[in-house]
C-alpha cells in the first residue's frame, strides 16, 4: 500500500496495519539533523518551565518581527484550517516569494503529515534548542523540510512536549528574518496567549458558516482584538487600533443539500466585518488527506479565495494595505 510506504507503520502481528504510529524517539541517541554556523546543535530542548529562558534577565522579553508574519487561526476546529494556510503559504511561494509555513497547533500538530512530507529529513519543533531565546534565521530555513517551494516547520506533539514560548517565538522571528513572508498555523489561538508579539501581526480567522460557528467566531475575533490592543500598548510599532484582520468562510463539512448553512451577507452581518469568500469543502480533497497522500490539488473556486487573500498579503506587504 502506498500509505504503508509514506510512513512508518508500528506493527503488532504479521498483518499490516491501517494506522499511523508514530516511531518512538529513541532519548538517549543525539538527534539526526545538526546546523552549522550561529544557529545551534539542535537536540532535545532543556524543560526550563513558563519562566524567562536562561541567560535573559528576568522582565527583558524577545520582540519579534511581524510585519510580514500572517496569523491563520479559527475558532472551530476539523473545518481545514491547516489546509487553507498550507494553499495561502504555497500560492504566496509560486508569486517568487520566499516563504515559511510554521505549525504553532501545538494540541494536534502533524502539518508534515498532512502535507505528506513526514518522511523528509529536517528539524521539527521537538528538535529546536534555543536556550538564549534566539536562532540564526538563513541557517535555520537550510534545515527545514520543503514542500512545493515551502519551507516547513512542524509541530510533532507526540514526539515531545509543547516548546517553551521563547523556543517558538525565536523560530518565528528567524523564520520572518529569513523569509519574505510566514505562514502560521495557531489552531485555535491557544499559544496567543503566550506570545503577545503576534497580536500585532496580519490575522486571517477561518470562520465556519454555521450558526454555532459564528457564535465561536466572534467570541474569537473578540479575543484577538484584546491581543491587538496589549500589543499595540507594548510597542511603539503598532498603531492604536491598527488591527489588520481577515474573515473568510468555510462551509461546515457534512451538511446535506446545503442546509445549515449561513450565508456570507449573514455572517458579515452578525460579525460587523466582510467576509472575503468562502472556501468549500472538497471530497476528493479530504480523501486525498485522510488517505495521507497530501493536498494534491484544489477547486478553481478555492484557489480564487486563497488568491484574493494572497493580494492582501502581499498589499500588506508592499505597505498599501488597510487593516
Amino acid at each position: 500500500m502506498r500509505f504503508n510506504q509514506r510512513m512508518d507503520i508500528a506493527t503488532t502481528s504479521t498483518a499490516p496495519q491501517r494506522y499511523y504510529t508514530p516511531p518512538a524517539e529513541d532519548r538517549t541517541s543525539p538527534p539526526r539533523t545538526a546546523v552549522s554556523g550561529a544557529y545551534a546543535q539542535p537536540a532535545r530542548q532543556a524543560s526550563y518551565g513558563r519562566g524567562q529562558p536562561p541567560g535573559l534577565a528576568a522582565g527583558i522579553a524577545i520582540e519579534t518581527v511581524c510585519h510580514n508574519i500572517v496569523v491563520c487561526s479559527a475558532a472551530s476546529g476539523g473545518i481545514g484550517l491547516s489546509t487553507f494556510a498550507a494553499g495561502v503559504a504555497r500560492r504566496m511561494a509560486e508569486r517568487d516569494l520566499s516563504c515559511a509555513l510554521i505549525d504553532v497547533d501545538f494540541a494536534a500538530g502533524g502539518l508534515d503529515v498532512l502535507l505528506g512530507v513526514e518522511s523528509e529529513p529536517g528539524m521539527r519543533f521537538n528538535t529546536i534548542d534555543a536556550p538564549l531565546g534566539r536562532l540564526d534565521g538563513e541557517a535555520l530555513n537550510r534545515e527545514l523540510p520543503v514542500w512545493d517551494d515551502v519551507r516547513v516547520l512542524p509541530g510533532n506533539p507526540w514526539n515531545g512536549g509543547m516548546p517553551d514560548w521563547w523556543q517558538t517565538q525565536a523560530a518565528v522571528r528567524a523564520l520572518a528574518e529569513a523569509n519574505r513572508v510566514v505562514v502560521v498555523d495557531a489552531g485555535r489561538g491557544e499559544l496567543l496567549d503566550t506570545m503577545q508579539d503576534l497580536g500585532s501581526a496580519a490575522h486571517i480567522v477561518l470562520v465556519e458558516l454555521s450558526v454555532l460557528g459564528l457564535a465561536r467566531a466572534k467570541r474569537h475575533i473578540g479575543d484577538l482584538e484584546r491581543l491587538s490592543g496589549v500589543a499595540a500598548r507594548s510597542s511603539e510599532r503598532v498603531a492604536d487600533g491598527a488591527f489588520p484582520l481577515l474573515l473568510v468562510g468555510a462551509e461546515p463539512r457534512g451538511t446535506v443539500r446545503r442546509i445549515g448553512i449561513v450565508s456570507e451577507d449573514e455572517a458579515s452581518e452578525y460579525l460587523s466585518r466582510p467576509i472575503s469568500g468562502r472556501i468549500r469543502a472538497h471530497p476528493r480533497l479530504c480523501a486525498d488527506i485522510l488517505s495521507g497522500l497530501g493536498i494534491r490539488t484544489m477547486t478553481r473556486a478555492n484557489l480564487r479565495v486563497i488568491d484574493d487573500v494572497c493580494d492582501w498579503i502581499d498589499r500588506r506587504l508592499d505597505g498599501t494595505g488597510a487593516s
